[in-house]
């Protein structure tokens, strides 16, 4: 134990919960990310302009 009573830090390595919790959610941002572009792609190219990542549709 560590001064003032206080728990010490552990020095491992090992992934808590909210890593976890962090790892998911950026897993579920990068998925809808991609699914933006690539819908936003495929309707771009419907029109008479061919659609990108960064373009804009109407």
């Amino acid at each position: 134990m560590s001064q003032f009573n206080m728990p010490a830090r552990r020095s491992g390595g090992s992934l808590d919960v909210y890593t976890g919790l962090l790892f998911v959610a950026f897993l579920v941002l990068v998925g809808g990310l991609a699914l933006l572009a690539k819908r936003n792609i495929e309707h771009s190219g419907t029109g008479t302009t061919p659609g990108g990542v960064i373009k804009m549709i109407d």
